[in-house]
Order: C-alpha cells, then sequence, then structure tokens
C-alpha cells in the first residue's frame, strides 16, 4: 500500500510538472509570437528619405517683392511616385461674409475659422486616387478634404483681434450643417483665388533609374503668403501605400524696409499709425496736386487748339475782314 500511495504522488507531481511545462511553453510561444509581429508591423511604417534639397531655402521679402519661383529636387526609392505638401502653421483667420440688403452689399457676418494651415499646396507626379488609398490620405492629410476635416468654422464671431486670448471662439455661433457646407465652400475658394491653397497633378517630374527615383518640381510661390516657416514633405508612394518620406522647412522672412516697418508696428505701434495716417495724408494732397495740374494743362492746350483752328471772321460783302481794310487803305 504504501508502494502504491507513492507511485501515485509521484505521478501527481509528474501531472503537475507537465501542466507548469506546457503553461511556460504556451508563454514562451505568446512571447515569440509578440516579437515576431512586431518587426511585422515596424515594416509597414515609411522609411526615411534624404532630404530634399529647396532652391532657395530662404526667401527674402524686400521693399520690391513680388513673388518667386521654388525648386525642390532630390532622390526616392525606385519605381516610386512623388506628393510634394507644401503646408504653412495653423492659425485663426478672420473673414467678413458679404450679402446683398436691397440694392446694397453690406457685411451680414463675421466667420472664424480655426485650425486651417495658412498654406496648402500640393504637387504629384499623377493624380492621388491612383498613387494612395483614401486611408492614406486621410493619415496624412493629403488633400483638402483631409484639411476641411480638421478646420472649424464659426459664424456671428465675437473674438477680439486685439487681444489673443479672447480668440478662443466660446463665444461664437455654430453654424448648421448647410449654412457650414457653404462656408467651407467660401473658404476654399478664397484660398483658391489667393493662390495660398492648391492642388496640381501631374507637375512633378521623375527621372527613374534601377537604383532610385530622381525627382524634381519647380513653382510659382505665391504672393500672398504671410512670413514664417512653411514644412516641405516628400512622400514617395508605391502600390497604393507610402513607402517613404522626408522633409524640409523653406523660411520666408521679410527684409529692408518691410522689416523695419514690421517690426515698428509691434515694438512701437503709436508712432507707426501716426506715421500711417500722416503718409495717407500726404499721398491725398500729392495725388490732388497732381490731378490739378493735369487739368490746368489739358483746358490750356485745349483753348490754344481753338484759337489755332478758328477761321477769320468774313465782311458784309463776303471778303475776309483783313482783305477788305487792306485795299481799303491802298485806295485812300
Amino acid at each position: 500500500m504504501i508502494h502504491g500511495v507513492t507511485a501515485f504522488k509521484s505521478h501527481g507531481i509528474h501531472a503537475k510538472r507537465r501542466g507548469w511545462l506546457k503553461a511556460l511553453a504556451l508563454a514562451v510561444a505568446a512571447v515569440a509570437l509578440a516579437v515576431c509581429v512586431v518587426p511585422a508591423h515596424t515594416a509597414t511604417e515609411p522609411a526615411q528619405m534624404p532630404p530634399p534639397t529647396l532652391i532657395p531655402q530662404k526667401i527674402a521679402m524686400g521693399a520690391f517683392y513680388n513673388g518667386t519661383r521654388v525648386r525642390i529636387e532630390g532622390t526616392a526609392p525606385a519605381d516610386a511616385g512623388i506628393l510634394v505638401v507644401v503646408e504653412g502653421s495653423e492659425r485663426d483667420e478672420f473673414f467678413n461674409r458679404k450679402g446683398r440688403v436691397g440694392p446694397i452689399w453690406l457685411t451680414v457676418d463675421r466667420i472664424h475659422v480655426k485650425h486651417a494651415p495658412s498654406v496648402f499646396l500640393r504637387f504629384s507626379s499623377a493624380p492621388l486616387r491612383s498613387m494612395v488609398d483614401r486611408e492614406e490620405v486621410q493619415k496624412y492629410q493629403l488633400d483638402e478634404d483631409a484639411i476641411m476635416d480638421r478646420i472649424r468654422v464659426l459664424c456671428r464671431c465675437k473674438c477680439s483681434l486685439t487681444d489673443r486670448s479672447q480668440q478662443s471662439g466660446v463665444h461664437d455661433t455654430v453654424p448648421d450643417p448647410s449654412y457650414a457646407r457653404l462656408l467651407y465652400t467660401d473658404f476654399l475658394q478664397l484660398k483658391h483665388h489667393d493662390g495660398t491653397y492648391s492642388e496640381q497633378a501631374g507637375t512633378v517630374n521623375l527621372n527613374p533609374s534601377k537604383s532610385a527615383t530622381r525627382y524634381a518640381l519647380e513653382f510659382e510661390w505665391p504672393k500672398k503668403v504671410p512670413p514664417g516657416n512653411y514644412q516641405v514633405a516628400i512622400y514617395a508612394c508605391r502600390g497604393h501605400q507610402v513607402i517613404a518620406r522626408s522633409a524640409a522647412t523653406l523660411q520666408l522672412a521679410e527684409v529692408g524696409f518691410p522689416e523695419y516697418m514690421a517690426n515698428l508696428a509691434f515694438a512701437k505701434p503709436w508712432i507707426y499709425g501716426f506715421g500711417a495716417v500722416l503718409a495717407a495724408v500726404l499721398a491725398g494732397f500729392l495725388t490732388d496736386l497732381i490731378t490739378n495740374k493735369l487739368r490746368r494743362k489739358r483746358r490750356t492746350r485745349t483753348k490754344s487748339e481753338i484759337m489755332h483752328t478758328e477761321p477769320p471772321a468774313a465782311a458784309s460783302d463776303g471778303i475776309p475782314a483783313e482783305t477788305h481794310e487792306a485795299e481799303t487803305t491802298h485806295h485812300g
């Protein structure tokens, strides 16, 4: 009996050991599976490409600045399509919406746009739909629809432009869906008119080879873009996915007289305001003076032309007065 009991206990101990071994094996398998899954997930993340070359990398806005051309070039993986996105930082923008009240156009609403990038320019080597799927577009914010999803439009704005702490929009009104769609459309039209929002397909030139793809883009920088730093993002696409990306910063800065006036406006606003009013008054007087001088010259010229072309007066017998007087003097 003792031997049987001992054998039973020994069998139970071995069974427990086998149970612990199975649990340990399952734990090791779970860890191994997790280790295998993590690299597979990481492999889907875009690789890093060499940063693009920007020409110029800094745009100087001087007194005679009237826009400039920008060139972007670089290297991407082989057989890849290229997307170039130039985007400015988010900021609040305010607009007066005009409406017709009888025969007169008046401001009918004040619009507050939140989380809107100051600039959104997208260039691509092919149409966007043929390069990436919608999930990738939303993930990397690659079109205006994705940008509009994060923008918030408010109406009846009561924010104070002089105090940034009051620009939260908490006292503004949320428009109804139909009015909101109209405001989104008007906002995009205004941005397209300014040239600060644009989507252009087929503008990126590709020079593919077996090992890499050279890309190049040249475009006209919008004239109404404010000074600041702008992010230039490059996306290499293959199989409707973003496989690699890189980025660089394009700086737009005021120099010379515009820089001096901008600093004066922030440092000494009362001097800037007085100078602006004085300049407007002097410009008005100068314009009035030039206009009056031109009018006087035009009147004098008109009078001289009339006197030069007027025919001599005729006497009662049909003979010009000068001839009649000459004949009378001769006979006397």
